[in-house]
């Protein structure tokens, strides 16, 4: 009779590691799996970014404009993260600096990008997900742009 309870509880402990082993593994496997998403629209979302401020200024190319934008991004992108974007420039002025990361800080991602060298660029701003409609204004006078991203 103690032999059958030590086998069972042999047994029943060994099912019970394996059910805990197997648990925590999946649970990594998940949050890895999240940061790749999170990763990979975040990216999405700066290229986005990038090609409507570029695109903008080459079907306005006049000397002196303001153009203003709305990129309503799928509410979807942010219900899996949560994220905040900023928009700077470099200390010559010369490129633009779009940086994105989730709340925890566990994914950050940077894209640096000019708009040609003749220009001197200001750029200031931020946005987070719990808004869906980012608000991107560019101003041009002569060669200076600013770019003001809320």
């Amino acid at each position: 009779m103690a032999s059958q309870y030590i086998t069972f509880m042999i047994i029943f402990t060994l099912g019970l590691s394996l059910v805990i082993i197997t648990n925590g593994m999946f649970s990594t496997l998940s949050d890895q799996f999240r940061e790749n998403i999170a990763q990979v629209e975040l990216d999405t979302i700066l290229d986005q970014i990038q090609l409507q401020i570029q695109q903008s200024l080459l079907i306005h190319p006049e000397e002196n404009q303001s153009i203003f934008q709305d990129l309503e991004f799928p509410p979807a992108l942010g219900q899996g993260f949560r994220y905040r974007l900023e928009i700077t420039n470099s200390s010559d002025g010369k490129r633009i600096i779009l940086s994105g990361s989730t709340f925890n800080a566990e994914v950050t991602q940077q894209l640096q990008f000019s708009l040609g060298s003749i220009y001197l660029i200001t750029a200031s701003g931020h946005f987070t997900s719990t808004n869906p409609l980012l608000n991107l204004s560019i101003n041009k006078n002569s060669n200076i742009i600013n770019i003001h991203m809320s």
